[in-house]
């Protein structure tokens, strides 16, 4: 079958860290031929978890996009990490999906990442699949993680399958739709197993009736429909993000696998079936969700084609700062490896080879002539850019050998273009550099990455927390800069701003539209310079967030030598407005996930109130073990994960994620 926009499906895999995802991964590829063998993440030995780093923690840590065929639909599956120092991953991978299957552990339901990544896909609007894995691990309640979904991430869950038993007793499923058996069911009471599965199947009527006229005309008329007008509607309802459908298995055991590629081919969305306009399809788009350095082909950019056709020899345009680029070779993704590719058709994810210096993460290439019609490209194709959290936690670092510090300086910047979660820049006086990043293991990994990746042996200092400032109500600033010169010559320059405070996590907005003609282009560059520099903390405080800048005027008396003065009016009446409104520093407070046996829950609440944490919910799980979310303040967390592991005999885990910046109550001194 010949490969069309229709037969595509860009599918992110999702979910909590350990939840299974490389593990599914694996059996989908082994499933549609695309591997002989299974590898397993413990032995290090999948195809998506091809780096040193991720073999050897059993993690993902790069989002890996792979390509598969099942049935006749053509699969370009991403495999994410779930750890939430690489959220990016998720991220930027979402962006350039068209739907996504998140998955859950049977044992432990709904846990904090998925919460998380699930909140990101619905800021795209990518339609869902939820698929419960490890339904043969002790413990997994399957009725309980499909009332989590629709519970806690406010979605219509609705199973397709009825599984049978769970755990040791786990036999596999029963299709909803056709009756289909998918196991071994010669131990089960078939009287009991028909009641329950008619129940489900009735359920499932029920559910689609409420979002489809088609199914809902066959109910009111007691009509039970058949199984092509079930998925049908199932695809409409899914489609149109109203129902999430619900599978079951176990990925480990190879169960279940089959099933959920046949629900991606039925129920997510092509390319096509995204709204987007003829003329969007028919013009040259891609957006760079990644730049990697490969050892055959050197720089490459991945790119999902939203519009148009790419080819080689293809001349695109960088739609953000206008740089031409040829396109000289186009390359199928399968993991680390790359081949050249003769057949692209929109809704692709490719590689493309070519000089992408001048290209960064969210931009769009697009055909030459797009952009003296279009100002916004990214809303033209109708593509969210993807929005990365702030870095919370920060180390110093440095080339333990001192000959090799050019060297680690070209490496730190290589590193710093792929990872937009990752924020660097060289200390004074020194030939060391401050590196700012999700958490611990993040930076941890990036250390690792200047040994195998370099040969780069490296000096950390104590890590620290990235505190941010923030102001507490509106003001209005301006400033006169005025110098007069020996000669009697007089400059002067003089800009108004006004700052608004934004809401907790809306992070910062910078209106320099009043500077639009007003002001020579290189003298409007000086008044951004002179914001930016107070923005960005460049002379005192700490990086400035959830606020909204608009510079309200700017004049020089100085021509063409105004840039400076123009540099220091901006800073003046920044640091003025400032003041008025009231700056004021925040920390990043975590939320934290932890599971800990139910013998250890006096300790672990004791030691959270000692970092001053606040305790918001504790679930039983199975087996005697809690879960327990709480809130504290980041700068009380170092080292926590031993802690929790010495409070419980090695039993305990905890995943912490970003929950907000907290004005803070303790004197904070900026270490610039």
């Amino acid at each position: 079958m010949q490969k069309t926009p229709a037969s595509i499906r860009n599918v992110g895999i999702v979910a909590h860290v350990d939840a299974g995802k490389t593990t599914l991964t694996e059996r989908i590829l082994y499933a549609t031929k695309v591997i002989r063998y299974m590898g397993d993440v413990q032995d290090g030995t999948t195809v998506t978890d091809w780096m040193p780093q991720e073999r050897e923690r059993g993690i993902s840590i790069n989002a890996a996009a792979v390509n598969c065929r099942w049935r006749d639909w053509f699969i370009n599956l991403v495999d994410t990490p779930g750890h939430i120092d690489f959220t990016a991953e998720v991220e930027r991978t979402l962006c350039v999906m068209d739907g996504i299957v998140e998955v859950f552990c049977a044992v432990k339901g709904v846990q904090a990442q998925s919460e998380t990544v699930w909140s990101s896909a619905e800021r795209y609007k990518l339609p869902a699949l939820a698929y419960v894995n490890k339904m043969d691990r002790e413990g997994a309640d399957a009725d309980k993680v499909v009332k989590q979904i629709a519970e806690r991430l406010r979605t219509t869950a609705v199973p397709v399958q009825f599984p049978v038993g769970s755990g040791d007793g786990y036999k596999g499923t029963v299709d909803l739709f056709t009756g289909r058996r998918d196991g071994d069911m010669k131990e089960v009471d078939e009287e009991t197993l028909e009641v329950e599965v008619q129940l489900a199947r009735d359920h499932l009527i029920e559910c689609l009736a409420e979002v489809d006229d088609k199914v809902l005309v066959d109910y009111l008329a007691n009509h039970e429909p058949d199984a092509d007008t079930l998925r049908s509607a199932m695809r409409r309802a899914v489609v149109n993000r109203r129902i999430v459908p619900v599978l079951f298995g176990s990925s480990l055991h190879n169960q279940g696998v089959k099933d959920l590629l046949d629900a991606v081919g039925y129920y997510l969305p092509n390319p096509l079936e995204r709204p987007r306009s003829a003329e969007v399809q028919n013009t040259t788009g891609l957006l760079v969700f990644r730049l990697v350095d490969h050892n055959e082909y050197g720089k490459l950019a991945y790119a999902r084609l939203f519009g148009g056709k790419i080819a080689a020899g293809q001349v695109v345009v960088n739609a953000r700062n206008h740089v031409r680029k040829r396109v000289e070779g186009v390359l199928k993704i399968q993991a680390a490896e790359v081949e050249e590719s003769s057949s692209v058709v929109l809704g692709d994810i490719v590689a493309l080879r070519g000089n992408w210096s001048r290209t960064a993460i969210g931009d769009f290439l697009v055909e030459p002539s797009l952009l003296s019609s279009v100002k916004e490209v990214a809303a033209f194709f109708g593509v969210p850019k993807p929005r990365f959290p702030h870095p919370v936690f920060s180390i110093n670092m440095e080339a333990k050998e001192r000959e090799r510090d050019a060297e680690f300086a070209k490496a730190v910047k290589r590193l710093a273009s792929e990872i937009p979660t990752l924020s660097v820049k060289p200390i004074a006086g020194t030939v060391g550099w401050h590196f700012s990043g999700m958490g611990e293991l993040q930076l941890e990994v990036i250390r690792d990455r200047f040994k195998t990746d370099y040969g780069i042996e490296t000096l950390v200092g104590e890590p620290s927390v990235e505190y941010r400032d923030t102001i507490r109500g509106d003001a209005k600033g301006d400033f006169l800069f005025e110098k007069r010169f020996p000669n009697g010559v007089e400059i002067s320059a003089r800009v108004e701003v006004q700052v608004q405070k934004l809401k907790n996590g809306e992070g910062l907005e910078l209106d320099f539209a009043q500077l639009d003609g007003a002001l020579q282009a290189e003298l409007a560059g000086a008044v951004r310079q002179g914001v930016m520099n107070v923005v960005n903390a460049e002379g005192s405080g700490f990086p400035m967030t959830d606020m909204k800048v608009t510079v309200l005027s700017a004049s020089s008396n100085a021509g063409d030598a105004g840039e400076p003065a123009l540099v220091s009016a901006a800073v003046g009446a920044m640091s003025n407005a400032l003041e008025k409104a009231g700056r004021c520093t925040l920390e990043p407070v975590m939320k934290l996930e932890i599971n800990t046996p139910g013998d250890t829950l006096g300790s672990v609440i004791a030691d959270l109130n000692a970092r001053h944490g606040s305790v918001t919910q504790i679930d039983s799980l199975a087996l005697g073990v809690l879960r327990i979310v709480a809130l504290a303040p980041l700068a009380e967390l170092f080292g926590y994960a031993s802690s929790l592991r010495s409070m419980s005999a090695g039993r305990g885990d905890v995943v912490a994620e970003l929950a907000m910046y907290k004005e803070t109550t303790s004197q904070v001194h900026a270490g610039h």
